[in-house]
């Protein structure tokens, strides 16, 4: 059992079993997991500092079970950020990870996906962004996903919005369009409902909003993922799939050639030097879906 004692920010952090083997193939550690962490926290805690967290954690690594962890545990060190979130019939404790001494944490906690929410504490009732989720039903796979997600940036420019795209990590793309703070989470659905019946209307053998799953054919597109208390999984969180893939951000440009193995913890932070952050456009590039929703309601 490997341990080790790190001081981050002015934090003492006590890790273990950094031997343990989180991803067998190909075979990475729990310690590869934290360094991974480490070398895109500066850039990744844009997206996930300030809102609450769902994690998953594979304690026993992700060839094994792993769960869902929303409550901060009580052990967490009393420098961990949270807040308490009441729904109507329990009190949740979210994590709020807020630096990277959390993060690093997390990491030792052997938490692979990070899900932030879509709204900011200071603003909890106003969703960030609207996220046009793209989920592939087999036999469909990312290829028809990427047809899509070509078809939807067009579509996109005629109502005059602009998107921001990153491969799920797994078969997946989403696309986030950030909103100005004004807009409610039953809105910000409406808005992706509206784009996923055009779609529909447009693509009807490669398109489908069926709610039942085993009633899909081609890409799913899930509305529903932008009502409150929904999240997905943060952009360049790790999933816990083969080969350590990574929820990427994405030009529109790379789509016709990339494939989501291309981007896992051990080819991430290389990437980010290479081409930059090129999701930071959706922490500033704020838009008005006035019109359409005007359209869309009326």
């Amino acid at each position: 059992m490997v341990k080790q004692l790190v001081e981050v920010d002015g934090k003492r952090i006590q890790l273990s079993n950094l031997d343990k083997l989180i991803w067998p193939i190909p075979a990475l550690t729990k310690a590869d997991l934290i360094q991974y962490f480490t070398s895109i926290g500066p850039v990744a805690l844009k997206y996930w500092s300030g809102r609450p967290l769902t994690l998953t954690r594979y304690p026993d690594g992700v060839h094994n079970h792993g769960f869902y962890q929303k409550n901060c545990p009580a052990y967490a060190p009393a420098w961990v950020d949270r807040i308490s979130v009441v729904t109507d019939t329990k009190t949740i404790e979210y994590i709020i990870c807020n630096d990277l001494a959390t993060l690093v944490w997390l990491g030792n906690q052997a938490v692979i996906e990070i899900h932030p929410a879509t709204y900011c504490i200071n603003d909890p009732n106003r969703p960030s962004f609207a996220i046009i989720d793209l989920d592939p039903a087999a036999p469909s796979g990312f290829d028809e996903a990427r047809r899509v997600a070509a078809i939807i940036r067009n579509v996109l420019a005629e109502l005059g919005l602009r998107g921001y795209p990153k491969t799920s990590g797994a078969t997946g793309i989403h696309i986030y369009i950030p909103l100005l703070p004004k807009y409610s989470f039953e809105q910000s659905c409406w808005l992706v409902e509206f784009i996923g019946r055009l779609l529909v209307r447009l693509e009807p053998q490669l398109v489908t909003n069926e709610r039942l799953v085993k009633k899909r054919r081609g890409v799913y597109i899930d509305h529903l993922q932008n009502l409150p208390g929904k999240t997905i999984v943060g952009v360049y969180s790790p999933r816990p799939l083969p080969h350590a893939p990574v929820s990427t951000a994405i030009s529109w440009d790379e789509l016709d050639y990339i494939r989501p193995e291309d981007f896992t913890i051990t080819t991430v932070p290389q990437r980010i030097k290479a081409v930059g952050d090129l999701f930071e456009p959706v922490l500033t590039d704020q838009q008005s879906i006035d019109q359409i929703l005007e359209f869309y309601r009326g």
